[in-house]
């Protein structure tokens, strides 16, 4: 009889991998009013070690108006030996200079409060936000007509003075129901981008949100070479279906939410400008003929500047 060899009862182990790390970041909603427009402010408060505990944390500010959340400010980062869950914030806005159109600039503040004491964490004296601002007051305005829609962008034309100029918007989805924006401009074969870092979280088709750009010219010399261009964002209002008089609005009486979301006071574009009107003491250039073939073995270092950002920094007008 043959003898049976014992069954190997060894179990070969893989190597065990670690569980993730659990993160835990907090977020704090505060509502209010301005004017017409309800707004929210979302305050997240993220630890650097990931859990509730001593040390470092991480606050930022975002805004939300009619179902998109954008960014507001830079991050920044305080020391808490506080329990992050139960934080008291102090959030208010009160109007800011006299602006058009009118009724639609904000100073925001945000204050921590804790055991008494207030912190201010932050500060923007130009939050541009309202409902149904009146554009046409705005006198000199030369507003861009929405020309085309696709899945990924739109396209705006629009006169700066005597030129002709296409503003196109474009989107890529970042994350769930988030996109990042750019925009960038083009006059007779020649463009630039004007920005591309806005993030925009959704509740809809990105393809419902619109633009309102326009310029309006600045004293310049030669007239007509600079030029004040302001983009907005507008989203649709939507109905209230208990509402009965809803069954009852046309379409040209819809009603948005807009939101400035870009400027620029010196946009230098211009078409037939007349540098003769400079004056007799301007010495113009000559061209010396057809431009110089230069071949390298390898490109040289990108030395083009940095496209302008959608957040700039804001000068502060009150110490409060």
């Amino acid at each position: 009889m043959s003898e049976i060899s014992p069954i190997d009862t060894s179990i070969s182990r893989r190597p065990s991998r670690p569980l993730p790390r659990h993160h835990e970041r907090y977020l704090y909603t505060y509502r209010l009013l301005a004017g017409a427009t309800p707004l929210q402010f979302i305050i997240s408060v993220e630890p650097e070690s990931g859990r509730p505990r001593a040390g470092n944390y991480t606050f930022r500010l975002s805004f939300r108006a009619n179902g998109i959340e954008r960014p507001l400010a830079e991050p920044i980062i305080r020391k808490l030996k506080v329990d992050p869950r139960q934080l008291e914030f102090v959030v208010f806005v009160f109007p800011g200079k006299s602006s058009l159109p009118a009724g639609c600039l904000w100073s925001l503040r945000v204050w921590l409060r804790v055991n008494s004491i207030d912190h201010r964490l932050f500060g923007e004296d130009e939050l541009w936000v309202g409902k149904d601002p009146d554009f046409n007051s705005i006198g000199d305005a030369s507003f861009a007509r929405l020309k085309n829609v696709d899945a990924k962008e739109q396209v705006y034309h629009a006169y700066v003075g005597k030129a002709l100029v296409s503003f196109i918007v474009r989107w890529t989805k970042a994350s769930n129901g988030t996109y990042k924006y750019s925009l960038e401009y083009e006059a007779n074969g020649v463009g630039a981008i004007l920005f591309e870092d806005l993030n925009l979280k959704l509740d809809g088709d990105p393809r419902t949100v619109t633009f309102l750009i326009y310029s309006v010219p600045t004293t310049s010399m030669p007239v007509g070479a600079s030029h004040r261009l302001r983009v907005w964002l507008r989203s649709l209002v939507p109905l209230n279906a208990s509402d009965p008089s809803t069954s009852y609005v046309l379409p040209f009486n819809d009603s948005y939410i807009y939101q400035r979301i870009w400027k620029s006071d010196a946009f230098k574009v211009g078409a037939r400008l007349d540098f003769e009107s400079l004056g007799s003491k301007m010495v113009m250039g000559f061209s010396s003929g057809s431009p110089v073939t230069i071949t390298t073995n390898q490109p040289g270092m990108d030395s083009s500047p940095s496209p302008r950002s959608a957040y700039e920094d804001k000068s502060r007008a009150f110490d409060f």
